[in-house]
């Protein structure tokens, strides 16, 4: 796992490819996720995802987005300020999966837990995340997240981060 991780943190395109590849096919069993986390891969993700090509970010995102069912990965992601901005840059340039897979991980951020747990986190001013959402959702993105959008962008609105009533939302 640490060498997967060294060689992500490599970015090579090519070598990124193939170690999303494995990364994911990994995070697929359950215990490897938080061996994955242990030896650094959701950090290595959230440094290096915005250089990736599409369908190795969209790969990373799954394996991170898996690796955030364990409590260190969750713990991990929300604690790490590139986070937001990275998921946030993703969202604009991918479509489909790859947002959902996005979303999915500022949902982390911000749902049960998270920001607004009393955790001692720094994120993004939850209205710059609704704005990134609300265009994601606005663009091509899956039924899943959809669902997940709305979900986080009520989540937001409940713990009074934002108010959709008066962005028009």
């Amino acid at each position: 796992m640490r060498g997967l991780v060294s060689c992500l943190r490599g970015n090579r395109i090519v070598t990124a490819k193939y170690v999303t590849k494995i990364l994911l096919a990994l995070c697929l069993a359950e215990g490897n996720r938080r061996v994955a986390v242990e030896a650094g891969a959701a950090r290595a993700v959230v440094e290096t995802a915005a250089g990736l090509e599409n369908s190795a970010v969209e790969r990373a995102l799954a394996a991170l987005e898996l690796m955030c069912t364990t409590a260190e990965g969750a713990a991990e992601v929300r604690a790490h300020a590139m986070t937001v901005p990275a998921m946030v840059a993703v969202m604009a340039r991918l479509a489909g999966r790859g947002r959902e897979y996005a979303i999915s991980i500022l949902a982390v951020v911000y749902g049960r837990g998270g920001a607004f747990s009393g955790e001692e986190i720094t994120v993004a001013p939850a209205e710059e995340v609704a704005r990134a959402v609300a265009l994601a959702l606005e663009g091509e993105c899956t039924a899943r997240g959809r669902r997940k959008g709305a979900h986080l962008l009520k989540t937001l609105e409940e713990y009074g981060r934002l108010d959709l009533s008066q962005n028009g939302t």
